[in-house]
């Protein structure tokens, strides 16, 4: 019970982290600010257009996510469903980037790569954890104990 509390204090702690990141500072700016540059400049559609730093930084930013959520919910212990988590949840930054430029002017630009690449970390993730815990058993037993039903296959 007691590694179970301490990793979603870890992967709240994280995910307060990540929010930082990618959405604070918010800079307000009136609409004169932006008014030379149409609204649709801020998403950036072509995948791999993209500077190498913010890609590996956007990779790495994720690695935990990929370690922590299978830790904790076993049933994520699965490349399809982590992805679709990882995905979701990296749509939900890049939305809300979108939201807040759109209403207050941040302006941060929504970026197809940094899907892909947040996608990639949590798979990497998940990875190092099956690296450091080879058996899937002991990996669903490991935060969450004892499973109630077994892990689903691959």
């Amino acid at each position: 019970m007691m590694r179970r509390r301490v990793t979603t204090t870890i992967l709240l702690l994280y995910a307060v982290s990540v929010a930082a990141v990618t959405v604070l500072p918010i800079r307000a700016h009136p609409a004169a600010y932006w008014a030379a540059e149409p609204w649709w400049t801020v998403f950036h559609w072509i995948p791999g257009v993209v500077d190498g730093p913010s890609f590996v930084l956007n990779v790495i930013m994720f690695i935990p996510l990929g370690v922590l959520l299978p830790l904790l919910r076993p049933r994520l212990d699965a490349v399809r469903r982590l992805t679709a988590y990882a995905a979701g949840a990296s749509f939900s930054i890049e939305l809300t980037q979108f939201v807040l430029g759109m209403t207050l002017g941040s302006r941060r630009t929504v970026d197809v790569n940094d899907l892909i690449a947040n996608t990639a970390g949590a798979l990497v993730g998940l990875l190092i954890l099956r690296l450091a815990l080879p058996s899937r058993r002991r990996r669903a037993t490991c935060v969450a104990g004892k499973p109630s039903s077994p892990p689903p296959p691959e």
